[in-house]
């Protein structure tokens, strides 16, 4: 029977509500700014926020065996913001996150393999209708747009920001297990900060002073974000936790309306669901290899 621990669900959907109007706030920047200066702003602020909780909390300096492992999950973070950020600038909000809704598919896969978790035959059938979900997506939006190529580059972008995303928070959950939360997240904008910054020179125009509170709201948001996504994974399975990545389809619809002016299309919203339904499955088949008591932080 497919049961949530309510704390942690609780947490890892306020997480994803940061994470969103981040989304919204990375794409209203999008208009004047390249995606390589909005990371780096992202994850440099973002390093800032995370830096006066470590030090709040007097969380221990980690040594080298804990540096090595977050320093090659950054590259998954960093290719993730870039690839996500683009797509957030090329496409509709909703269009972005129905795509990225793929990646609770690849978490249940990742799992299985990595952590040792048990999705079971049906994750099968969620690659199905996940598949079937992506297709419809793609069709409309291929089908139904003047820029081709730099639509096709931001569906591409979408999707393969689902694996890296996948990918990163499977890592996540690994290590959150044995380090403390104010590190994970400081080492995750640290490092991702650092891979980020040379394309974040090349492409830099000077922001206004208005827009220097916006990269400063992108960065606390991501930094809160990924602060309550870490101490959810660290209490509870990934593949469980990652049917709640559906929540942010509701702000994506909202923040779209509202602050865009973009109305999602039938087959956008059909897609979705395909997909949604696809990862329902595959989350609620997953079995944990077994359920470890864990404590996270000093």
């Amino acid at each position: 029977m497919f049961r949530f621990q309510v704390g942690p669900a609780l947490v890892a959907v306020t997480g994803i509500g940061f994470l969103s109007v981040m989304d919204g706030l990375v794409k209203h920047a999008a208009t004047e700014h390249a995606v390589g200066q909005i990371a780096t702003m992202r994850y440099a602020f973002g390093a800032l926020v995370a830096y006066l909780v470590f030090r709040a909390m007097r969380t221990p300096w980690p040594n080298r065996a804990t540096l090595t492992p977050h320093a090659w999950r950054s590259v998954v973070v960093a290719l993730t913001s870039l690839t996500f950020f683009y797509s957030l600038a090329s496409l509709p909000l909703a269009v972005a996150l129905a795509l990225s809704f793929t990646s609770p598919i690849f978490i249940a896969l990742f799992a299985a393999v990595i952590l040792g978790e048990r999705p079971g035959r049906s994750i099968f059938v969620a690659l199905v209708l996940g598949f079937a979900g992506v297709l419809v997506v793609l069709w409309n939006e291929l089908s139904h747009t003047g820029e081709e190529a730099t639509n096709a580059l931001g569906l591409a972008a979408a999707l393969g920001a689902a694996v890296t995303y996948a990918l990163s928070m499977v890592v996540l959950k690994s290590r959150a297990a044995r380090d403390p939360l104010p590190t994970i997240v400081l080492l995750q904008n640290s490092f991702a900060g650092v891979l980020v910054a040379p394309l974040g020179i090349a492409q830099w125009t000077a922001p206004t002073g208005s827009e220097i509170f916006l990269f400063l709201g992108i960065g606390m948001l991501g930094t809160a974000g990924h602060l309550c996504m870490a101490w959810a994974y660290g209490r509870a399975d990934a593949s469980r936790l990652g049917v709640l990545e559906y929540t942010a389809f509701v702000w994506a619809l909202l923040i779209g309306l509202l602050a865009f002016g973009e109305i999602p299309a039938i087959s956008t919203l059909v897609g979705a669901a395909l997909i949604v339904g696809g990862a329902l499955i595959a989350s609620r088949r997953a079995r944990p290899a077994r359920e470890p008591e864990v404590e996270i932080g000093p």
